[in-house]
């Protein structure tokens, strides 16, 4: 046998030693190591959360706070479930709870807003953000339209509190929902409900009075403007203020009608049906466009009542971070 080859098959055999014991090492615990495989302590150590490095709970906060005066409201939720997340036993848990769905209500997602005062409300119920997100429950579901689900949220409230402070503040907001669905004699009636010593008494009692003006607004009957725009074309606008469509609709009608007249005059009876028929549907289009004015222009004059009332007695929730108090602010000027 040739014995020259077997140096040259030493460095091989080194090298496959050399594999089989890494493997070892790495993959069957106990064996040169005493944790688990080499891939889990990788693991372990990449994705185990640390705390901020140099960032104290009252930087994340005052970064936060920052962040929600430069409008960035998204950015500033993150930073205060940064806080809640790496200072869970931090007693300003409940305000940065309550910045967060402050946040997203400013940043009009509403949804959000009112799931996050609901979590608030339930984790936090005897402290003075829980009792200020119940209400901003109201105000995030009045935002979304939702009126009646808000009333029966603030008459829960009302019930619950019915002689401190929030409750006659719950009283008041549930008039106002009432005004937005134009119940406005029912509005009136929960506004009288709100207490003599409340300091909404005042503004209470002048919104009782402007509820029942409301049923007096100055309106167009769609049925009256519909049977004017039937009888004369154009008439029905006119009742409804709006002069130049008015003007428009009787000149297209006039003009459809004269020439379908001419044209039967005139030995033309193709010419006057395509006329006659586009004539139909101008004349439908005259009487539909009476009947909606009408609707547009009652809907119209309720929007900047309520617009003047909104302006005038406006309840204004606190969106400070250390001032758990709710402020009214309301002009007494006609």
């Amino acid at each position: 046998m040739d014995m020259s080859l077997a140096p040259s098959r030493l460095p091989a055999c080194a090298t496959q030693m050399f594999v089989v014991l890494f493997i070892l090492w790495a993959e069957i615990p106990g064996v040169c190591q005493s944790s688990g495989p080499l891939w889990q302590q990788l693991s372990a150590s990449t994705i185990a959360p640390t705390a901020p490095v140099g960032f104290s709970a009252d930087q994340v906060l005052t970064f936060a706070e920052q962040l929600m005066r430069e409008g960035e409201y998204f950015r500033a939720i993150t930073e205060y479930r940064r806080f809640l997340f790496y200072y869970p036993d931090d007693p300003r848990r409940a305000m940065a709870h309550f910045s967060i769905g402050l946040a997203f209500y400013r940043g009009e997602s509403y949804v959000e807003a009112l799931q996050t005062f609901q979590e608030v409300t339930q984790r936090y119920p005897n402290t003075a953000y829980g009792q200020q997100a119940w209400l901003w429950q109201g105000e995030s579901l009045i935002r979304q339209g939702r009126y009646t689900t808000a009333e029966q949220l603030y008459t829960e409230i009302a019930e619950s509190f019915p002689h401190e402070r929030i409750g006659q503040q719950a009283r008041y907001q549930r008039a106002w929902t009432l005004l937005y669905r134009r119940q406005w004699r029912d509005a009136a009636t929960q506004f009288q409900q709100v207490a003599p010593d409340s300091d909404l008494y005042q503004s209470a009692q002048l919104l009782a009075q402007e509820a029942l003006v409301g049923e007096r607004l100055p309106t167009k009957s769609p049925v009256l403007a519909g049977i004017f725009s039937g009888l004369l074309p154009g008439s029905g606008q006119l009742y409804n203020g709006r002069l130049g469509d008015a003007l428009l609709a009787f000149f297209l009608n006039s003009l459809f009608i004269v020439g379908a007249v001419e044209a039967i005059h005139n030995n033309a009876p193709v010419v006057a049906g395509i006329l006659s028929f586009f004539e139909a549907g101008w004349y439908a289009g005259n009487v539909y466009g009476a009947i909606n004015g009408a609707q547009k222009y009652n809907r119209h004059a309720t929007e900047i009542f309520l617009r003047n009332l909104d302006t005038r007695f406006y309840l204004v929730l606190p969106e400070t971070h250390h001032t758990p108090i709710l402020g009214v602010q309301f002009s007494l000027g006609f």
